[in-house]
């Protein structure tokens, strides 16, 4: 039976329940949606399957029931130049895009690998609120990417810790030892790494669709002797769960104390960077002689513009009294 518009009852029931999960975990890739129906036992495990969420999740996007930000998709990047308006569309964009780097001032540095491009979706909007890099390996990872990070870590002369999330299968398991093995050989000095997703005790926690090991896998063997013959994807994980333990994660390395001060310094950096812009974006091109002399006597003195720039410097106080003061007249003065 058809409700009205031709739509399928089961179909629209079906819509239904991907919008409660969506509702409460979005954003969310096609993928992650689909495993969580088959959690939900609303849709069986097949290609069919898979299809069919994708077709009615396009379908209520353009019909407006879903919006369009609740899913996402990185598998169809956009290479686009940084081009400007003009040179004020510019400069609203430095004023607007200073963020300073908190991770400077804490005693530890701290990354996320994840082995699936697909899964960034769904984390990046939590890892930038915190200032963390994500790396991406699109399953094993190049010489070329291995031996940059390990470029990388030798210059930071801190403690380093890398929180992994990848598929639990054997190349799964196999990627991230491999990986760790490889950026230490390259000569990164020592590095923790720890996985945070996904593992075999997370399939009965959520009650995820686990999928056969494949035999074909020259690892079978020992991944089935270690864990068993289930395995599962990343993908499974609720993206709720995934973001709770990278957050969690994250805050457990964090110096709220230095955090707070480097969050006191942005602020007062913002401010001044807004005052720069304002004051250059007002400038006409009569002005810029006299901008150019006024920069040229901050950089020449930097003593009397330090005095002039603090509001409570007692040399201030005395500059302004004194600029203040009339001027005696050639009489007065002889």
């Amino acid at each position: 039976m058809r409700i009205a518009g031709g739509e399928n009852r089961k179909t629209t029931a079906l819509i239904g329940a991907a919008l409660d999960i969506l509702a409460e975990q979005n954003p969310m890739t096609i993928r992650q949606l689909f495993y969580r129906l088959i959690s939900k036992q609303r849709i069986p495990n097949n290609l069919a399957s898979y299809q069919l969420v994708s077709r009615i999740m396009t379908k209520s996007r353009e019909d407006a029931r879903c919006p369009f930000d609740w899913i996402a998709d990185r598998s169809r990047p956009v290479y686009a130049a940084a081009v400007f308006d003009d040179a004020v569309d510019y400069a609203d964009t430095v004023r607007d895009a200073y963020r300073r780097n908190y991770w400077a001032m804490q005693p530890e540095h701290v990354e996320v690998w994840v082995e699936k491009d697909a899964i960034v979706g769904s984390i990046e909007d939590l890892c930038k609120k915190f200032g963390i890099t994500i790396r991406v390996g699109r399953g094993y990872w190049s010489t070329t990417a291995a031996h940059g990070i390990a470029e990388i870590f030798s210059s930071i002369k801190k403690p380093i810790t890398v929180f992994y999330c990848g598929d639990h299968d054997p190349s799964g398991q196999n990627i991230q030892s491999e990986l760790y093995s490889r950026v230490l050989g390259y000569q990164s000095g020592d590095f923790e790494m720890e996985r945070l997703a996904i593992s075999k005790e997370d399939i009965t926690k959520f009650d995820l669709p686990p999928l056969p090991v494949k035999s074909r896998d020259s690892r079978a063997s020992g991944f089935i002797k270690r864990y068993g013959n289930e395995c599962v994807e990343l993908d499974a994980l609720p993206p709720v769960e995934l973001r709770r333990r990278i957050e969690e994660a994250v805050k457990s390395h964090i110096d709220d104390e230095l955090w707070a001060k480097a969050e006191d310094i942005e602020k007062q950096e913002k401010g001044r960077i807004q005052d720069a812009v304002n004051q250059w974006s007002s400038m006409t091109d009569e002005d810029a002689p006299r901008w150019a002399e006024f920069q040229s006597l901050r950089d020449d003195n930097p003593l009397l513009w330090a005095a002039i720039s603090d509001p409570d410097s007692e040399d201030r106080k005395s500059l302004t009294k004194h600029l203040l003061e009339p001027i005696p007249n050639a009489g007065e003065a002889a």
